[in-house]
């Protein structure tokens, strides 16, 4: 018995990882209402009042604390091979999807739309999350999933039926959200939908390469350019995987966002000189773009993690090449 005992002690240190790996938290309880407030000053949104921006955060935290831990397990599923990881992803992701997490109230501060848009860059990340692990899901837990996605995406396109809403910046993360979401779920018609959000997209750009509503966003134009041209590259990347080449409609358009875009990275002159405003330097993982579009330079070393891609841009595409 003595022996045995001090087999058991020899082998514990190697066993104990293996049950912590297999040990799935209870996900947090569904979060139906989403409260969030703007916190810029002026009327190009390019100044910002810091505690308006930390009640902004404040707020959010609960909602992208849960995505980053969906993100966390996914790449683990995707860099360690851990499939107990994806499955606990999928577990997080069907408890919300059955609680209705999202589809409450959309509480919003000054008279702004600040809540949908959070909602549709949480959408945006989750489902580029779950697309590193949806194989893993039981037929319920992906009926489940599915449909909470697809609900969500409609509404975040719904949104910008009103011309109230301009088709900027946010309508192209509505795009990649309803795009992440088509490819997740497999559902041909919020495909059709995210092309058409996507050709729009290519029809805002100029010939100069720059998109003029972000141009009049003063010292945070090229921030913004940055910030738009993000979810459009996920979603050329995307569309490979369904067998189309997005970075060739309309003629290359996108090319020319991309150069102009990259070029104000590495030289902001151009951008400065136009709007009379210095810029705010092009900082974080939104760069992570760059790492999928020939401009690996420019993006941040490492696996290129952001929440709203879903985690580490690496695994994602690992993961569509799959």
């Amino acid at each position: 018995m003595l022996r045995l005992l001090a087999r058991l002690l020899v082998l514990l240190p190697l066993l104990l990882p293996l049950f912590a790996r297999a040990a799935c938290p209870a996900a947090p309880a569904p979060i139906r209402d989403i409260e969030a407030n703007s916190f810029y000053t002026d009327e190009h949104h390019s100044l910002i009042d810091k505690a308006l921006e930390k009640q902004y955060h404040d707020n959010i935290k609960p909602l992208e604390d849960y995505l980053r831990k969906v993100a966390a397990l996914a790449d683990q599923r995707i860099d360690k091979r851990d499939d107990e990881a994806g499955r606990c992803a999928i577990s997080w992701l069907d408890a919300w999807a059955t609680g209705g997490a999202l589809q409450g109230r959309m509480i919003n501060g000054r008279g702004d739309t600040q809540a949908q848009f959070e909602r549709k860059w949480l959408l945006a990340g989750l489902s580029l999350a779950y697309l590193k692990v949806r194989e893993l899901a039981t037929p319920e837990q992906a009926q489940h999933i599915a449909a909470w996605m697809q609900d969500i995406a409609d509404q975040s396109l719904a949104l910008f039926d009103s011309p109230k809403h301009k088709r900027n910046n946010h309508y192209y993360w509505v795009g990649l959200a309803v795009m992440g979401t088509a490819v997740a779920t497999d559902s041909a018609a919020h495909l059709i939908k995210a092309r058409a959000v996507f050709d729009k997209a290519l029809d805002d750009i100029a010939d100069d390469g720059s998109l003029p509503m972000e141009m009049d966003r003063a010292g945070m134009a090229l921030h913004y350019h940055n910030f738009a041209l993000a979810p459009l590259v996920l979603m050329a990347e995307l569309a490979k995987h369904k067998g189309e080449d997005w970075y060739a409609r309309r003629d290359q358009r996108l090319s020319l966002l991309i150069a102009r875009t990259a070029s104000g990275i590495e030289d902001p002159a151009w951008f400065q000189q136009r709007t009379g405003v210095k810029q705010k330097p092009v900082e974080g993982a939104v760069k992570c773009w760059a790492l999928l579009a020939g401009k690996a330079e420019l993006a941040p070393p490492g696996a290129c993690r952001y929440n709203h891609f879903g985690g580490s841009v690496v695994s994602l595409a690992a993961a569509l090449h799959h």
